[in-house]
């Protein structure tokens, strides 16, 4: 015959195919009602078996179109589904024209018997006019009870054939099972016995307790009684798949739900059961537990995410630190020969706005510097033990200033004294760029919560996902009351360049900055939020044992920068030597300027009268530094020198050229810095002072 077989499901129509097939028939297949009926009308078929949910047309309404065709009505019409709701299922069926309503799974033999009984009353009604539903179901039905009649007496007459030979056959049995179930349980992974449709017959010890059942309740549980229904399909694609072709499953990887409600990951191998005659009766296999081992792949998977977010982070800042010496040596340059300029200039002056105009770009440009060093790590940091309160309670005016009247500032600083080692420009920079984002987020108005706390390295372990080293630490904490972020953009804030405001509103480094600055003082920064809950970030820094080096306020800036001693400027760069040059003599310094180590000590020689200050770059050619200053302070014992640089932190460490009693000028520097700068040094106010 040639059978029309109409299934959505690829593998239903694969495994329908292979039985009838396998039986003699030629198989034509369609996967809906609609490409169904094209086939029909193009070839025609011997029997369609067809299933109830399909898409475009289903079962039930391909059932009727055939039979309100006067060419295809004659066509034996079975629905083979899964879909059972109960008897008015089958009834509704058969009032509607077809022939057979058959429940899914069905045994093979049980399926065969029914085609060949639908097709036997077709054959017998077809020189006769088409008979009513009512006795086309009477006329199946009886063939198909004549038939069952058949097969129960088979049933019987074998039976009785093996209670003839059971008797004989117990004892060996029993110790047979005895033996098997021994070993069975003895082993440590799972085995079990299923029939086919997934009840278990058989067991040992170890399944109990991999699946958390005791051996009473797993006694004739069905598989999907302890999962849930992603992975019921997986396992029943799986047996299909067994059954269909005969060949075991190796490793199906799927999860199970245990007695107690928790999920178990399991490696399972699945292989048919079958009887002396061929037929196959069940399935069998080995299950092993493997939820320690996706934890550690999952553990492994997400230490792996960390350490390329770090690695892309780290590259992102040594690219920042690469560039920032030329670039600051270039801004140091328009910088101050910018404010060189304006000082010159009357204000109704035709060229004074389009220079204030590129002096603040250039103060714009040092700020995005400042910030892709900062990022990165790589900035200078003057380093002094402080109290976190303080820092916090001294930044507390700006702070109301810049979030504005509609949102309300609330600080719950702990009394304990909070001592870290930080530059306090820096942290009231990641404080500032907290507060803008806290601000932004509410843009309708709410709360801020500043919090300090000194806490424990397990209290943050439990309370983060982060990984610190031991000891105490100074807890910082903003809470908004803002829209907050989802989870995706969570894992982006620290990335520079990223933000969610308008173009417009910032550059994404805000939060970039921010990660760097508390990196590069030793701590960390974690932050969470969730869609309408607003946002938490939570500082942590390592708390310093120094508590009586607690830094002071500094010394006001001294109001005259002017002096009149005699400067040593040692600088390889010529237009940046000759902008200092001219700010200090403009100053009223003396001042002799070399372009190396070398020249400077020629200078020296021809110079009568002392050298008050060594003004030098931190890194030139020829002559190493430390040698030049040990030159220079053998003739100038009571010398005093001051660095600058426009390479990163990391640079000059590595080269070892900066002490911590040394002074330092970080390029680029305005005016009014370097003279501040240098008139600190000779007048000695904070000759004690340590900077990094």
């Amino acid at each position: 015959m040639n059978i029309l077989i109409v299934d959505d499901q690829e593998e239903n129509r694969y495994l329908l195919e292979a039985l009838l097939t396998g039986n003699g028939h030629d198989v034509t297949t369609a996967s809906n009602g609609a490409e169904a009926l094209g086939k029909l009308k193009s070839g025609g078929a011997d029997l369609i078996i067809s299933d109830i949910l399909m898409p475009v047309i289903d079962g039930f309404e391909l059932c009727r179109r055939v039979r309100a065709d006067e060419v295809l009505r004659h066509i034996p019409f079975i629905i083979y589904t899964a879909t059972y709701t109960g008897p008015q299922d089958e009834a509704f069926a058969i009032r509607i024209g077809a022939d057979r309503f058959i429940v899914k799974p069905c045994e093979p033999d049980v399926f065969m018997d029914a085609v060949r009984d639908v097709m036997a009353a077709a054959d017998r009604s077809a020189a006769s006019p088409p008979p009513q539903p009512q006795a086309r179901e009477e006329e199946v039905l009886k063939l198909y009870n004549e038939r069952l009649v058949r097969k129960l007496e088979q049933k019987m007459l074998q039976l009785e054939q093996e209670v003839q030979t059971r008797q004989k056959a117990e004892e060996i049995l029993r110790q047979s099972e005895e033996k098997y179930k021994t070993i069975l349980n003895s082993i440590e992974d799972g085995y079990y016995e299923v029939d086919l449709k997934g009840n278990f017959i058989f067991f040992n010890r170890s399944m109990c307790r991999i699946i958390g059942y005791s051996e009473p309740e797993m006694a004739g549980m069905n598989n999907q009684d302890y999962m849930d229904q992603e992975n019921a399909r997986k396992v029943f694609q799986t047996f299909n798949h067994v059954y269909a072709t005969g060949e075991p499953y190796r490793a199906l990887d799927w999860e199970l739900i245990k007695k107690d409600g928790t999920k178990c990951h399991v490696d399972t191998s699945v292989s048919l059961i079958r009887d002396p005659d061929g037929k196959a009766t069940g399935f069998r296999g080995i299950t092993r537990d493997v939820t320690e081992r996706k934890t550690a792949e999952k553990e492994k998977t997400r230490l792996t995410e960390q350490l390329q977010q770090a690695q892309k982070m780290e590259s992102i800042g040594r690219l920042a630190g690469g560039v920032a010496h030329d670039f600051n040596n270039l801004l140091s340059i328009i910088l101050g020969y910018g404010e060189i300029i304006l000082e010159d200039l009357d204000f109704e002056h035709p060229h004074r706005e389009p220079l204030e105009q590129i002096y603040q770009a250039g103060i714009r440009a040092r700020e995005l510097t400042r910030q892709l060093l900062a990022f990165g790590r790589k900035q200078v940091l003057e380093i002094k033990i402080v109290d976190v309160n303080d820092v916090v309670r001294g930044f507390e005016k700006l702070l109301r200033r810049l979030i504005g009247e509609d949102i309300q500032l609330k600080l719950a600083l702990t009394s304990e004294l909070l001592p870290v080692r930080a530059d306090t420009m820096q942290l009231e920079q990641v404080l500032m760029n907290l507060a803008v984002n806290a601000r932004d987020a509410m843009g309708n108005g709410g709360t801020l919560i500043i919090e300090t706390a000194a806490v424990e390295p397990d209290f943050v372990r439990v309370e983060t996902p982060l990984e610190i080293a031991p000891g105490g630490y100074a807890m910082i904490g903003f809470s908004d009351t803002g829209h907050g972020m989802d989870q995706e953009t969570l894992s982006r804030i620290f990335e520079p360049f990223f933000t969610t405001k308008g173009k417009e509103k910032g550059t994404g480094l805000g939060l970039a900055t921010s990660y760097g600055i508390i990196k590069q003082h030793g701590g960390t920064i974690w932050g969470y939020s969730e869609p309408d809950q607003g946002t938490v970030f939570k500082i942590y820094l390592p708390i310093s044992e120094e508590m009586d080096a607690l830094s002071k306020p500094a010394s006001p800036m001294p109001e005259n920068l002017n002096g009149t001693e005699t400067i040593l400027l040692v600088e390889d760069n010529e237009i940046v030597r000759n902008l200092a040059k001219i700010i200090l003599q403009n100053q009223g310094y003396t001042v002799l300027a070399a372009e190396n180590g070398d020249k400077a000590l020629a200078l020296l020689d021809q110079h009568v009268g002392p050298i008050h200050l060594l003004l030098t770059d931190v890194i030139m050619p020829g002559m190493a530094g430390k040698d030049m200053i040990e030159r220079i302070s053998g003739r100038f014992p009571q010398i005093r020198v001051l660095y600058m640089s426009g390479y990163t932190d990391d640079i000059i460490a590595h080269r070892g050229l900066l002490e911590k009693s040394m002074f330092f000028i970080q390029k680029p520097f305005s005016v009014i810095a370097l003279a501040s700068k240098v008139r600190e040094v000779l007048d000695g106010q904070y000759k004690k002072r340590k900077s990094p």
